[in-house]
């Protein structure tokens, strides 16, 4: 096993490094219909840029593996993130050893929850690998 590292990118090594992020970014956004419409990769670089959400990148002997974008958010007053984007071929050798660690930085900049948007099949996945323990299926009309 290679050596494994995860950071929290400034809003500069964004761009340094957006020809890496982007596809990674674009495989998450199109992995179900509603986020096809309602983000895309470069919605997230700006948002990262001016600082409105954070990419936590996942490294393999130096090379980009897992990116995982979080925003933020206020519902009624308690203060949570929404995992925005996440993606990459090794994310759960990368859940194994830092899902914690980005669990805890949450808690520690006062969250109270975590939500993820996801298809079904990844709605699965995040409650039986990464402790999700709610879910919801969203359905929209587009007008």
């Amino acid at each position: 096993m290679g050596e494994l590292t995860i950071e929290m990118l400034d809003p500069e090594q964004v761009s340094e490094e957006w020809s890496a992020l982007r596809p990674l970014l674009k495989a998450s956004c199109e992995s179900n219909e509603v986020g096809i419409t309602d983000i895309t990769p470069e919605t997230i670089r700006i948002l990262a840029e001016i600082g409105m959400c954070v990419l936590f990148v996942g490294r393999e002997r130096g090379k980009l593996g897992v990116v995982i974008a979080l925003q933020f958010t206020d519902t009624n007053g308690h203060k949570g993130a929404d995992v925005i984007a996440m993606a990459g071929e090794r994310l759960l050798k990368f859940r194994d050893a830092y899902w914690g660690l980005i669990l805890d930085w949450l808690k520690a900049n006062g969250c109270e929850f975590l939500d993820a948007y996801a298809n079904d099949r990844l709605a699965k996945l995040y409650k039986s690998k990464f402790g999700f323990t709610k879910s919801c299926q969203l359905v929209r009309m587009i007008l």
